[in-house]
């Protein structure tokens, strides 16, 4: 009864997204799926609001691994869906790729198991993402007539209980499926995406 119910919900959800799916399907339209918004909205509510407000109580342990939960479901979506624009841009987005999300999925949870295990990925990470924010940090010190800011590490805990979140980046394959299962029964091809 168990295996039957989860099949059920498992055909359930699939069926939910496939109704929010148009008929053409466009580059980079992964990001607009529910599941992949509450994520990113769930991410940025959680590091901005709820993390300060759960600070010095056991809440701590929730908020980290709803961070975690978030960015390993929303990064592989945000990566195909950037291939995708350039492919789009290129005139080549011939629909979306199951194979494109298995090898991204692949990649994200094995870099955040690493990083979340092994501490000089974790420095790697810390400091990569610190250089990424650098940038619109020095142009707000310019802006506001500041000195410009050093280039540091962000915060970063390395932690094997996180790889709990790891399963996350599989949503982008079972989005994948249903969005290539859209345009396929649309009958879109690359040609007709492409006007020619």
């Amino acid at each position: 009864m168990g295996t039957s119910w989860r099949a059920a919900a498992h055909a359930a959800m699939l069926s939910a997204m496939a109704t929010n799916q148009t008929s053409s399907i466009s580059p980079g339209s992964g990001l607009l799926d529910p599941v992949a918004v509450v994520a990113l909205t769930g991410l940025l509510l959680n590091d901005h609001v709820l993390k300060a407000a759960s600070a010095g109580t056991s809440w701590t342990i929730v908020t980290g691994k709803l961070s975690d939960f978030c960015g390993v479901l929303f990064l592989p979506v945000l990566i195909v869906a950037a291939v995708e624009i350039v492919a789009g841009w290129r005139r080549r987005f011939a629909g979306p790729s199951v194979r494109v999300a298995v090898v991204i999925a692949a990649a994200v949870a094995i870099f955040f198991a690493l990083m979340k295990t092994i501490d000089v990925v974790g420095d790697v990470y810390a400091f990569s993402l610190g250089l990424l924010q650098w940038p619109p940090r020095a142009t707000a010190a310019l802006l506001s007539s500041q000195a410009l800011p050093s280039v540091s590490s962000v915060r970063h805990v390395v932690d094997p209980t996180d790889t709990i979140a790891v399963p996350a980046a599989a949503w982008v394959v079972v989005q994948a499926r249903v969005r290539a299962a859209s345009w396929a029964s649309s009958g879109a091809t690359k040609a007709s995406y492409s006007g020619r």
